[in-house]
């Protein structure tokens, strides 16, 4: 895709700027588009999609420089956009992940059939293994619900106040431990014997460290560790999207253009115009100016407010919102252009066999071991050994690479990231080199099926997507910039201290992941506050409705 979409329908003064084409910002215009307004959406790259974007990185192939799986969409999200009905085909996967904790362990297999999962934990981990995995889920549902993090239109509280509307004392001091506590005060809960519990114990670790700057034994860590376990729409289930995650940003793309409204791409946004403290249009790095009735950013804090617009300065306390962030991208993401499909080693070997095993999952390390791996990064060092999440994503969808060829990925933690740029690419260098020592440990075979590969750590991702320091979560899963506090102007979701200008990417709740809540919920406050009171109701309704005969169309 390349240059300009245009509209159906003649140019002119458009109603609002969305700045950025990710899937949230597309979620955002759409939902606008569907309400009869003209949006006009810039994106500086020559793709949409953004972090959850399909392109050519490794000649012939279609690859995820970002998101790569789609997880559980609200159920309310799932009914209004109908992505399968827009052509976007969605591959399930009986077997989600097979995750491995050393190479004298059997490995985990979450199996999409709850039933043959609780089966499997039993026989390979013992009668406790399988009951503490049940205790553990009941235990983070109650926290999960009061998070309420798939709940569509409706402006979170912070967490202290949820904390002290708990019915009894039993319950807060559940959310205090949820909340606040380490992943591990719960973990230990339920997985005690770091032994025979080893395996889980270093899988529940992973699951919460990946979307927070912090190890599993850090304060704070049990928040991410609740919302990964959080689950709605499909159950928790993970699922594939057919021609890579960007599909679903292209089907977005092709309905805006359909409803008369653009998307121009390698547009980038220099600077939101302002008249005293109101926004009124943009200007892009080849100096043109485009006006509009509102602005929306899909950029995170920083860069909406440091990048975007540096004549006004803010209160005290929206400047702590916008610059006390933690923004940590402590990862790198390697791809890979494979020669042939690599083999499970031999004492892994009826993973074989077992159709749909290859597919991905995790190589992690003890929760001691990713709690010194989280220490070493702190000192600006590269850890011994990286934990990693991996996909081989053409076991499912061969339309991946060209025939014969098999592509892979992997998201390895913890790069250095506040190491010196002078060190970073050699850094890198390391990186890719124990990534690839940690899956040739299960796969023996890997490093010699290797054609072509690349990395990209945080500095990419900055450079690529304006993600503040390369940060995908646009704000890392710490309590104190969670729910309410990412919020910058109370009882709200999406409105800033500026008139007429709103955030609907990840910084906004419930946060990373491709859920499009943030998009969908900031068009949905944009129509809300456009409406009078009398109005609001009946507005609200109209927007969830699709209008007849769009999807058709």
């Amino acid at each position: 895709m390349d240059g300009t979409i245009p509209a159906q329908s003649g140019s002119g003064q458009f109603d609002t700027i969305v700045i950025g084409g990710g899937h949230n910002g597309l979620a955002a215009a759409t939902v606008l588009s569907r309400n009869g307004q003209k949006v006009l959406v810039l994106e500086k790259n020559n793709y949409v999609g953004g972090m959850g974007a399909t392109r050519e990185i490794l000649k012939g192939c279609r690859n995820e420089v970002g998101a790569s799986c789609l997880f559980p969409l609200a159920s309310e999200i799932q009914d209004y956009f109908e992505f399968e009905k827009l052509g976007v085909e969605l591959i399930p996967l009986p077997i989600m992940a097979v995750n491995f904790c050393g190479s004298d362990s059997p490995p985990l297999i979450f199996f999409k059939n709850p039933l043959r999962l609780a089966i499997d934990v039993l026989r390979k981990f013992g009668f406790s293994a399988m009951v503490g995995m049940v205790g553990l889920m009941r235990f983070c549902n109650y926290p999960a619900q009061v998070i309420d993090r798939f709940t569509a239109r409706k402006a979170p509280q912070n967490l202290e106040a949820l904390v002290s509307q708990a019915p009894s004392a039993r319950r807060r001091k559940q959310l205090e431990i949820a909340f606040k506590g380490s992943a591990m005060d719960i973990i230990d809960r339920f997985f005690p014997d770091k032994e025979k519990h080893r395996v889980l114990r270093g899988n529940m670790a992973f699951a919460a460290v990946q979307a927070t700057y912090k190890g599993p034994y850090t304060p704070g860590s049990a928040l991410c560790l609740v919302y990964t376990l959080a689950q709605e729409g499909s159950g928790g289930l993970m699922q594939r999207v057919k021609g890579g995650m960007g599909q679903l940003s292209q089907a977005l793309t092709e309905q805006l253009v359909i409803r008369g409204s653009e998307v121009r791409l390698k547009q980038q946004v220099v600077r939101v115009l302002l008249e005293e403290n109101r926004a009124v249009g943009v200007e892009l790095k080849s100096g043109e100016q485009i006006f509009a009735n509102t602005i929306i950013s899909n950029l995170d804090k920083p860069a909406t407010f440091r990048r975007l617009i540096t004549e006004l300065e803010l209160s005290e306390s929206y400047e702590k919102k916008v610059d006390g962030a933690n923004h940590h991208g402590a990862f790198v993401h390697m791809l890979f252009k494979l020669k042939g499909m690599p083999q499970y080693s031999k004492q892994f070997s009826d993973l074989n066999n077992m159709s749909g095993a290859a597919f991905g999952g995790a190589m992690v390390l003890d929760a001691e071991q990713l709690q010194q791996a989280y220490e070493t990064c702190l000192q600006g060092e590269l850890p011994d050994k990286m934990p990693l999440a991996f996909q081989f994503p053409t076991v499912h969808d061969k339309t991946l690479a060209p025939k014969g060829f098999h592509i892979a990925s992997a998201y390895g933690f913890y790069f250095p990231c506040s190491a010196e740029k002078s060190l970073r690419g050699k850094l890198r260098d390391q990186a890719a080199a124990s990534i690839i020592d940690h899956i040739s440990e299960y796969m023996p075979d890997f490093r010699d099926l290797i054609t072509d590969q690349a990395i990209f750590s945080s500095d990419h991702f900055e450079s690529m997507h304006g993600a503040t320091n390369g940060d995908w979560t646009h704000g890392a899963l710490h309590p104190e910039q969670m729910l309410g506090e990412r919020c910058l102007v109370e009882g709200t979701g999406h409105v800033t201290p500026i008139e007429n200008l709103f955030l609907c990417g990840a910084s906004c709740h419930p946060g990373p992941g491709v859920t499009f809540l943030p998009g969908y919920n900031c068009g949905h406050e944009v129509l809300r506050l456009a409406l009078s009171p009398v109005d609001a109701d009946a507005g609200e309704q109209a927007a969830m409705d699709p209008l007849p005969g769009d999807v058709a169309a």
